[in-house]
């Protein structure tokens, strides 16, 4: 049939090798992409480890331990994360997509440095106006601070940051997330594996763009 018919076999092959693709890509995910994203750059005890809200959700879907080894003692890391927020600092990420095209500074903003437990973060713009999504619920200077998400899907999900001390030079930076993505609809399925699969970019690019800037970069 497809003899006869080359435009059929051409679409019959377009689309075979699209989910060939998609299979083979979904088992390299699973069987290694996927813990390597969740856990990157963490060790298996710190991926263990407490941190500050993991008492708020039992049993999360999604649930991540990032971290970079950063050369610098807490207290010159802590400024940089203090200061993140759209409008503020950004996130050190891609700036197009959660600063509004604005560059993550470069440099410790003194009148961002007052952030206090009860304080919500800016997460984005629309209309001229600003969106809040965090709310900072713990602060212990200069070591841990937790973050809730507020008045979104994530709505009581965490994100936790951690300070530990290696040495006299030398810092763990580790981040947490911690979400109960709603995962009824198809729409919300798809939006939990698009998630899932591209936060990791973001993230791994904040902790680095962190690490930069304090080590002087």
């Amino acid at each position: 049939m497809f003899k006869r018919r080359p435009f059929l076999r051409a679409v019959y092959l377009f689309f075979g090798c699209w989910i060939m693709g998609i299979a083979a890509f979904l088992i390299l995910y699973s069987a290694w992409l996927r813990d390597w994203q969740l856990n990157w750059g963490a060790t298996d005890e710190e991926v263990s480890r407490y941190m500050a809200g993991e008492e708020l959700i039992e049993n999360p879907n999604f649930n991540t331990t990032r971290a970079v080894e950063i050369k610098a003692p807490p207290e010159e890391i802590w400024p940089w994360i203090v200061q993140i927020g759209y409008s503020k600092a950004g996130f050190y990420s891609f700036d197009r997509l959660d600063n509004g095209g604005n560059p993550s500074a470069e440099r410790i903003i003194p009148e961002y440095q007052d952030l206090a437990v009860g304080d919500s973060i800016a997460s984005g713009e629309y209309k001229g106006k600003l969106f809040y999504f965090l709310e900072v619920a713990e602060m212990e200077p200069p070591e841990s601070m937790l973050w809730v998400f507020i008045d979104t899907p994530w709505k009581g999900s965490t994100w936790s940051w951690g300070l530990y001390k290696i040495d006299d030079e030398r810092t763990k930076l580790v981040s947490r997330l911690r979400q109960d993505f709603p995962r009824e609809s198809l729409f919300e399925k798809i939006m939990f594996a698009f998630v899932e699969g591209m936060e990791i970019f973001m993230m791994r690019t904040c902790l680095l763009g962190i690490k930069h800037r304090a080590e002087g970069g």
